[in-house]
């Protein structure tokens, strides 16, 4: 599949199973995008900025220890949550290509499978990404596209965490640059698609009061998380399809029955 293809998947993926995984996505989003939104509610918007253009104190952000608590649990448990989407999302791809729709029920008993080791294998990437991103940019960008099919690999193949970064290098490493252009292009793409459904509902937040932004904040956080794990992973997972459709011959029938 080339790059398009890929993304036009993406979408197409997306569209067929919104029904069935949009309530479980933004349940698993809701109460970590409020504690977050509650967190920052003092943070300054848009009116105290321009009415404090001449106070810089007014301008100053006091967040209390409660605040910084919350936002600290809520980046832990959309950290955690990836994985379950993660889970989710890859085998309802793989069930929707025998044209079959699973429910929400179902996509939700698909996503915790292989949770322990999804989080296991997510905690292993990311420290190898943070070092690699230390050492330069370049290497934290290798280490990101070797290990994104691990994912996928786990999931569908019913690996555990280190077989299944080991399965990802085996997969990328043959076609290393596609896969990192075909990687950052669309994830890209798809920080600019979230980014872009937001542009409107941030600029209103931004000029409410603290309380009034919260909530916006809350909503719009809760459906762009939403959004942004459904397309990351499906692209995770169409990418681990074409790498074994192209090196391995993979009929997508089988897997998907297994997937079930």
């Amino acid at each position: 599949m080339s790059f398009g293809d890929i993304i036009d998947g993406v979408f197409r993926l997306l569209r067929a199973n919104a029904r069935a995984l949009a309530p479980l996505l933004l349940a698993l989003a809701v109460p970590f995008e409020v504690m977050s939104a509650y967190a920052t509610r003092n943070s300054a918007g848009l009116g105290q900025l321009l009415s404090g253009l001449t106070d810089l104190q007014n301008q100053q952000v006091s967040l209390s220890t409660t605040d910084v608590v919350l936002a600290a649990v809520a980046q832990l448990g959309i950290f955690v949550m990836t994985p379950v989407v993660a889970g989710a999302v890859c085998r309802t791809v793989a069930i929707s290509y025998i044209g079959e729709q699973p429910g929400t029920r179902q996509v939700a008993r698909l996503g915790a499978r292989r949770f322990v080791a999804l989080v296991v294998a997510s905690l292993a990437v990311h420290a190898l990404e943070v070092l690699g991103a230390v050492l330069c940019l370049l290497p934290g960008l290798v280490v990101m596209a070797l290990f994104v099919l691990t994912a996928p690999a786990i999931v569908l193949e019913g690996l555990g965490p280190v077989a299944g970064m080991r399965r990802s290098w085996r997969l990328v490493k043959r076609r290393f640059w596609p896969v990192l252009g075909t990687a950052l292009l669309g994830g890209f793409m798809a920080s600019l698609a979230v980014d872009l459904v937001a542009v409107l509902p941030d600029a209103l937040a931004a000029l409410a009061s603290p309380h009034v932004r919260a909530v916006i904040d809350a909503v719009v956080g809760t459906f762009s998380e939403a959004f942004e794990w459904a397309l990351v992973t499906m692209l995770a997972t169409l990418l681990y399809f074409d790498q074994r459709i192209r090196q391995e011959g993979l009929d997508l029938e089988v897997m998907a029955a297994r997937a079930r």
